[in-house]
């Protein structure tokens, strides 16, 4: 009959649209993939430099045989870590230095790139921290010191860095901001960290596309829990209904998140996570983005139509669900009015 014509040649043209679709990410996987970024003698500055994971990527960075600078407000920890990046440094003859500056302002972060003896060939965005609380209970405080924090260091440092590398003619400069698991979701007790880090999201995907203008390639980068000091200190302030759902994430060591870090920049990767769970969000959020590895992505889209739902349904929200009585309890005694 004509309507199962129809209706078979429309389901053949989308089967066959389905293919095509998985068969060219695939291939234009593969091509990004043979592109291989290699670190040793380039200039290389990390903001947050001074610890956790910025200071792991400087050190891995060093080991492979990179020049780099690093980064913070704080000039005594600069100087002890600076001596724990040159330990690890391939050769005694690699430039190995530091720049203290508040980098959430714009002539902040101009300053510290033009304090790098060159123009950076590489920049890694890796300054941040999260102070996690009950919407409720945070203050117009809070909320501004994550936007500066979390949003403007990524901001200011890449706003400089891509001047500088575009009016200098740098040859394949990069720009490599650090966003989180909470870039792709929410999560109960994360209101003053989780939209920062979603709009590093956004300005990774601006950017990737607006930096081909001048040569410049952008990538981003989610990790779940890092095991830093930044994580000691989130966790004086975090909802025991939080650290019940993150119960679950072991973490990773700053080493161990550096070294995933670097292996999806030199790979060519834009969205890269270390975990499996991170992937499964990757894929799912993916939007314009382009895919890791074409295939197997789509393997994980299905996957993580399946597993995150049940994720979100059966341990966060459940999780939620049983605080709730003693939340607002607590909340009953903290009343406005009469």
């Amino acid at each position: 009959m004509p309507g199962h014509q129809l209706l078979g040649s429309g389901t053949s043209t989308i089967l066959a649209a389905l293919l095509f679709s998985v068969v060219l990410s695939s291939i234009m996987g593969v091509m990004r993939q043979g592109k291989r970024w290699k670190p040793e003698g380039k200039h290389i500055f990390i903001t947050g430099g001074s610890q956790g994971l910025g200071l792991a990527v400087a050190q891995l960075l060093a080991s492979k045989g990179a020049n780099v600078t690093i980064c913070s407000r704080t000039e005594s920890k600069l100087r002890h870590a600076v001596e724990q990046v040159k330990a690890s440094a391939k050769s005694p003859q690699q430039e190995i230095e530091y720049v203290a500056a508040d980098v959430s302002t714009f002539d902040g972060a101009k300053g510290a790139i033009d304090a790098c003896s060159v123009v950076p060939d590489t920049v890694f965005c890796c300054a941040g921290g999260a102070k996690p609380g009950f919407f409720l209970e945070q203050t117009e405080s809070d909320f501004e010191k994550g936007m500066k924090t979390d949003y403007w260091t990524c901001l200011a440092t890449a706003h400089a860095a891509a001047n500088a590398m575009a009016r200098n003619g740098v040859v394949d400069g990069k720009i490599v901001l650090v966003s989180s698991l909470l870039g792709f979701m929410g999560l109960v007790g994360y209101s003053q960290y989780a939209p920062m880090k979603h709009a590093i999201r956004g300005l990774a995907e601006s950017l990737r596309s607006e930096l081909i203008l001048y040569g410049i390639s952008v990538h981003a980068y989610f990790p779940a829990t890092i095991l830093s000091p930044g994580f000691d200190e989130e966790n004086k302030t975090k909802p025991k209904i939080t650290l019940e759902i993150e119960g679950t994430d072991e973490g990773l060591t700053p080493a161990q998140c550096a070294k995933g870090l670097i292996k999806g920049v030199e790979r060519g990767n834009f969205f890269i996570t270390t975990d499996f769970n991170s992937e499964l969000f990757r894929v799912a959020a993916q939007g314009s983005a382009p895919t890791n590895r074409g295939l197997l992505d789509r393997a994980l889209t299905l996957i993580s139509w399946i597993a995150i739902p049940i994720w979100r349904t059966f341990a966060a929200d459940r999780a939620i669900k049983k605080h709730r009585k003693e939340h607002l309890r607590t909340l009953a005694g903290q009343k406005t009015k009469k």
